[in-house]
């Protein structure tokens, strides 16, 4: 209930305050496991994403945000889990291919973290691993713009990208680093000037 009420006071917030614009939220599968996977290069870009998806949105959000009574609850409430990011944190991977394979959406950043405007940073090849583990697509989402108030944003959900070929396969490096330039590929391409 927290989550529902939440998104809607949000959706209104954003509408007022980014001038906000949404394209291709039909593009999200209305069932089964599926990643959103967007660029970062802000503190909102999860809310961003979020909030215009017609079903909930489960996140990893790094263990030390979850050390503060009050931050645990928020994001417990909001459908996020601790990743431990200084390590290959198993727990965190086995809980996201687990909420996957049992039909619900989670979000990602393809880089792993905020990357400014401008900047360059290699996408890692995350999504890709939970993808193939999980078998469910990828919707590549562009968020553009700035999260200063009163000025234009726009969210593009793409297709869903399906990696069929890549389950007779047997996953390596190279495999991994082709999906995941598939999907910064799609990602880049809907990005726009706003």
């Amino acid at each position: 209930m927290f989550y529902k009420i939440s998104k809607i006071v949000l959706r209104v917030l954003y509408k007022i305050l980014f001038r906000m614009s949404i394209e291709g939220n039909e593009n999200i599968p209305k069932q089964g496991g599926v990643i959103l996977c967007a660029n970062h290069s802000s503190n909102f870009d999860p809310v961003t994403m979020g909030i215009y998806s017609n079903r909930a949105v489960h996140y990893m959000a790094k263990k030390e945000l979850f050390q503060n009574q009050f931050m645990c609850w928020l994001l417990t409430a909001l459908y996020a889990f601790p990743v431990d990011r200084s390590t290959a944190d198993m727990t965190a991977f086995k809980n996201a291919v687990k909420l996957l394979k049992q039909g619900y959406i989670i979000g990602m950043f393809a880089q792993g973290t905020r990357v400014k405007e401008g900047e360059e940073k290699a996408a890692k090849a995350g999504v890709a691993l939970f993808a193939t583990k999980a078998n469910v697509p990828v919707v590549p989402v562009a968020i553009s713009g700035s999260c200063k108030p009163f000025t234009k944003m726009k969210i593009v959900y793409g297709k869903p990208l399906y990696f069929e070929e890549y389950r007779q396969k047997r996953l390596n490096t190279e495999s991994l680093n082709e999906i995941t330039n598939k999907i910064m590929n799609e990602i880049n391409h809907m990005k726009v000037e706003v």
